[in-house]
């Protein structure tokens, strides 16, 4: 929650109307059975609902091996916008950002088959490696990666 946070302060900051589908570690679920399902099926439809110009879906990734690391932008092919997004983003994190791979169309992921506006699933580094972990609880690094998140979302929509 702290990127997100971050990451809502600083879109703000630049103009932007930010909604969280969360604002802390509680789920959105409405039923105790297939608990995770719903609270996916509750954020998409929450999204849905808002009718965003854009959604940024902001996560930590982890594994059982600690060798895997770097920054990666999903997207699905559900908008036809979702690629120019996770490609200026990726272009644009790259130059500032030296743990970055390469983007990955991925129509998988259950919550991104329900969205219908252009956005994408940012996973912002290994949390299971230890270089990344580190990386991630520092402030400067924080600083450097939601500053970067917040200019390639400006770039896009000024080439838009």
């Amino acid at each position: 929650m702290i990127l997100t946070k971050k990451l809502e302060k600083e879109l703000v900051s630049r103009g932007a109307i930010v909604y969280l589908t969360r604002e802390d570690d509680k789920d959105l679920s409405t039923t105790t059975v297939n608990r995770k399902r719903n609270d996916l099926y509750n954020r998409a439809k929450y999204i849905n609902d808002l009718s965003p110009d854009m959604y940024i879906s902001l996560h930590l990734n982890s594994t059982t091996s600690s060798s895997w690391r770097g920054l990666q932008v999903f997207y699905t092919d559900k908008n036809k916008n979702n690629k120019l997004i996770a490609e200026l983003m990726t272009e644009h994190l790259k130059n500032k950002i030296s743990n970055v791979r390469e983007i990955k169309k991925d129509n998988t992921y259950y919550m991104y088959k329900f969205i219908k506006y252009p956005g994408v699933l940012i996973e912002a580094g290994f949390i299971s490696n230890p270089g990344e972990n580190y990386a991630l609880r520092q402030e400067e690094y924080q600083d450097l990666l939601i500053t970067s998140i917040a200019e390639s979302i400006e770039i896009y929509f000024q080439k838009k």
